[in-house]
């Protein structure tokens, strides 16, 4: 059987993918982008319970009516938007093939964004982890440089791990800022 018969009989990692390239990284966003949704849904559902502590609320029935309403579907709205957050960042992926990077962005359920670069493309690839809590949390933008333009890839978590397995990457694919040896082709003179 032929090594094209046999990769093309296995299944695809994602869409897309060519018949002769592998899987090398995968890696996404940390999961600290959700903060925001986060805690406005948790402030919401808080301003929703406050007046649940008062007891004229209870001696009204419109008001406890308004009220109870309020408290059933303010949390079912938080979730709804928990959700969204999370399927944008599940589904927004990086995917680092021996031939290219793979960007794959998912905002909600129906808007998706494929960009690619060629690995040999790359010029330079730099990771900046900035402020007290990317410290903390181990998270940093990686940036890769290329011909058409940078690829910034924003909030990613341990950046310094996946920045020298990039590196590596684009150096065994011929690319990167620094010139590869030549053997033989330069004599070395005393001058």
């Amino acid at each position: 059987m032929s090594k094209k018969a046999a990769s093309s009989g296995q299944a695809k990692a994602f869409p897309g993918q060519h018949d002769d390239e592998d899987v090398i990284l995968v890696f996404r966003q940390h999961p600290l982008v959700m903060r925001k949704e986060l805690i406005y849904g948790l402030l919401a559902i808080l301003i929703v319970i406050l007046p649940f502590d008062f007891a004229f609320t209870f001696e009204h029935p419109v008001l406890q009516s308004i009220a109870t309403k309020i408290l059933i579907f303010v949390p079912l709205i938080v979730i709804l938007v928990w959700i969204y957050a999370w399927i944008g960042w599940y589904y927004s992926v990086y995917i680092v093939t021996g031939q290219r990077i793979i960007e794959i962005r998912q905002k909600g359920l129906f808007n998706r964004r494929v960009s690619e670069w060629r690995l040999e493309m790359v010029q330079n690839v730099n990771y900046h982890v900035k402020g007290f809590q990317a410290a903390l949390f181990g998270y940093g933008d990686i940036t890769a440089q290329t011909f058409s333009g940078d690829l910034v890839m924003r909030t990613i978590y341990k950046p310094t791990r996946i920045h020298n397995e990039l590196i590596e990457l684009v150096h065994a694919a011929g690319g990167g800022s620094t010139p590869k040896p030549v053997s033989g082709s330069i004599s070395e003179t005393g001058v």
